[in-house]
């Protein structure tokens, strides 16, 4: 199996994460990756907040754990059964804000590519990366009274909304991807 097999065969959601910092050097990797994804027309709907930032990623991490504990029981209990950290002690938080595009294709189709681009380039170079919808809670104004000021502190284009965050850092364990369900695909000749 050729590196770039192997690597889609081996990439999990960590789910915990060590205190050793990730460097700017690899952080830089992995947004390059993410914004060589292909887009719906090149369009390229995207920013990207990378934040290293201990006090913030905590701020984030907090108000949507507030709002998951008020609005989404089944979230919180999810949450609190993996130990209750939502972001697992990630050291760096990756927020893709996308912008609407006037496209058949979906802005979110694309920040998708994106998102697979850094988990896989992320994984290529012994980080782990775990895809973190939960913290949308955090920037959704009809959900959190905080979503426009961290849409403010991390500088978002006017018109872009905060779409997924990718949470990245040095596993502190690993483990095997999940099992692998091929009874879907269908093969027509």
């Amino acid at each position: 199996m050729n590196d770039t097999l192997n690597t889609i065969a081996n990439r999990y959601s960590c789910r915990g994460f060590s205190s050793q910092p990730v460097s700017k050097t690899d952080l830089e990797i992995l947004v390059r990756a993410g914004v060589q994804a292909p887009s719906s027309r090149g369009n390229a709907p995207w920013y990207l907040a990378v934040v290293t930032n201990r006090e913030l990623i905590d701020q984030i991490r907090d108000s949507a754990f507030e709002v998951i504990t008020r609005r989404d029981k089944l979230g919180y209990q999810s949450i609190m059964d993996r130990g209750g950290d939502l972001f697992y002690n990630a050291q760096a938080l990756i927020v893709v804000a996308t912008k609407p595009t006037h496209d058949l294709t979906p802005a979110d189709f694309d920040a998708g590519l994106l998102t697979g681009n850094i988990c896989l380039a992320a994984h290529s170079i012994g980080l782990g990366t775990c895809i973190c919808g939960f913290a949308t809670h955090a920037f959704h104004v009809f959900k959190s009274p905080d979503g426009e000021r961290f849409a403010k502190q991390l500088k978002f284009p006017y018109g872009y909304q905060m779409t997924v965050a990718i949470l990245v850092g040095h596993p502190a364990k690993t483990k095997d991807q999940h099992p692998t369900d091929t009874s879907s695909i269908r093969f027509f000749e």
